[in-house]
């Protein structure tokens, strides 16, 4: 059995939904932003075997071997942040939009 001790003085759990999402949202653009520009200092410079990504909260090193994870984890990113913000009405309505996953 697993425990988690859940801290009742976060601030997040005062926090309104609207400022919550719109928090993960610029989260996710963050995250996004220094993936791309992980992806393309592998793609410019062949000699670059590492990259050190860095959101201002987090570092985390990867290496051209990880190319295809950065690929991945981009279009996932990309996908939460459509979904973010049309729950946010970010330039757009609350119409949620459904696709086939095939």
């Amino acid at each position: 059995m697993v425990f988690m001790v859940i801290d009742v003085n976060s601030p997040v759990v005062n926090e309104d939904s609207q400022t919550f999402w719109q928090d993960e949202l610029t989260n996710a653009k963050i995250l996004l932003l220094e993936i791309e520009k992980a992806i393309v200092a592998f793609n410019k410079n062949g000699n670059i075997q590492s990259y050190t990504i860095d959101t201002g909260q987090d570092k985390q090193t990867v290496s051209r071997s990880d190319l295809s994870n950065l690929y991945l984890r981009r279009e996932k990113l990309l996908g939460d942040i459509a979904v973010l913000e049309a729950r946010l009405q970010v330039g757009g309505s609350r119409c949620p939009q459904i696709c086939p996953g095939f």
